[in-house]
């Protein structure tokens, strides 16, 4: 019984994922886009294009 559970292991986990370079361009373009401004104890957050 062990040696199923531990092969069908190896298979799900032998390979790491990765962020494509498109995922990663979009967060960094949102994270450019987005400010946040306070005034005294307000904040105002907003999407720029």
């Amino acid at each position: 019984m062990a040696k199923i559970y531990s092969n069908e292991v190896s298979e799900f986990y032998s390979k790491p994922t990765k962020p494509s370079a498109k995922t990663l361009k979009r967060i960094l373009d949102f994270s450019k886009a987005y400010k946040l401004v306070r005034y005294k104890d307000l904040e105002f957050d907003s999407i720029q294009n």
